[in-house]
């Protein structure tokens, strides 16, 4: 894979959120899903899923990345194992 441009947006390797719960109209909801909505000069929009683990709302694994199971690249952050162990 290519390294990224100065002008490819890029997610850091940590969650962008925590937790599971908010509070919507005085009651707290369960949250099934969070996104980070990236809006384009253009009016286009692109909905990127973060996923959950350890508690935590992480960007998605890059695209481009090898299919789900093969983990040879990616490095979790010492104090976050990856999520299948």
């Amino acid at each position: 894979m290519a390294e990224p441009s100065d002008d490819d947006l890029v997610l850091p390797p940590l969650p962008l959120a925590t937790g599971g719960a908010v509070r919507v109209g005085g009651a707290d909801r369960r949250v099934a899903r969070v996104e980070l909505v990236v809006s384009t000069e253009d009016g286009e929009e692109l909905r990127i899923p973060l996923e959950h683990h350890h508690g935590g709302w992480w960007p998605p694994a890059d695209r481009t990345a090898r299919p789900p199971g093969v983990y040879a690249e990616r490095v979790p952050p010492a104090d976050h194992p990856h999520p299948e162990g």
